[in-house]
C-alpha cells in the first residue's frame, strides 16, 4: 500500500503538537500571572472611607492601641477593619463623642453628616 503522506508530515505533526501543548501552557502562564497582579488584585489601591476616620487623633490623641479595634493584627497580615459594634462601644465610652456618634449612626444614610461634608 503507498504512503498518503510524505515522511515530514511526521515531524511536522510532532512539531505542531509541541508547539500547541506549549502556547497553551504559556497561556496558562500568563493568565495566572496576570490574575495575582496588583492591576486585577487593585493593591495598593486607596478606597474611599464611607467614615472620616484619623488614625492620628485615635491613637496619639486619645491613647487607644492599635490592637483594641485591629484584633488580628498580630496574627494575620491583614490588620483587617473593625467591626461597627468596635467603633460604637468606643464611642459610648467617652463623653465628647456622644453627639458626634449619634450623629454618625446612620452613617450610610443619603445626607449624612458623616460623608465628609458635616
Amino acid at each position: 500500500m503507498p504512503q498518503i503522506f510524505h515522511r515530514s508530515a511526521n515531524t511536522l505533526s510532532r512539531a505542531t503538537i509541541f508547539g500547541a501543548v506549549f502556547v497553551i501552557a504559556a497561556l496558562g502562564w500568563v493568565g495566572y500571572e496576570v490574575q495575582g497582579s496588583p492591576y486585577v488584585t487593585y493593591a495598593g489601591v486607596r478606597k474611599p472611607q464611607p467614615v472620616p476616620f484619623s488614625h492620628q487623633h485615635h491613637v496619639a490623641g486619645l491613647g487607644i492601641d492599635c490592637r483594641y479595634c485591629h484584633t488580628s493584627v498580630e496574627t494575620s497580615s491583614f490588620a483587617g477593619i473593625p467591626p461597627t459594634k468596635t467603633c460604637m462601644t468606643a464611642t459610648r465610652r467617652s463623653g465628647p463623642m456622644r453627639s458626634y456618634s449619634s450623629r454618625c449612626a446612620p452613617a450610610t444614610a443619603p445626607g449624612s453628616l458623616c460623608n465628609g461634608r458635616g
